[in-house]
């Protein structure tokens, strides 16, 4: 059985039965807000990312400081 798009979606609009349309209708809201939630969630998983590398960074850049203050005391103590 072949559907047609255009008479589906016209169907989707205008079913022809008052609670079928409420039915369709409330489906698209959820949709709507289900995408609505999903692009928040991505940007705050973007926002997650971006705070975990600058964590990352600042770590790796402690971790120098460390290092380079270590080295430079064996070379102060070896004088």
């Amino acid at each position: 059985m072949n559907i047609n798009s255009e008479e589906f979606e016209q169907y989707l609009k205008d079913p022809g039965d008052s609670e079928l349309k409420a039915l369709f209708k409330e489906a698209e809201d959820c949709l709507q807000r289900y995408d609505a939630k999903s692009e928040e969630v991505k940007q705050l998983s973007q926002q997650m990312q971006d705070m975990t590398f600058s964590l990352d960074l600042e770590c790796a850049e402690w971790k120098y400081e460390i290092y380079a203050d270590n080295r430079n005391d064996l070379e102060d103590n070896s004088n």
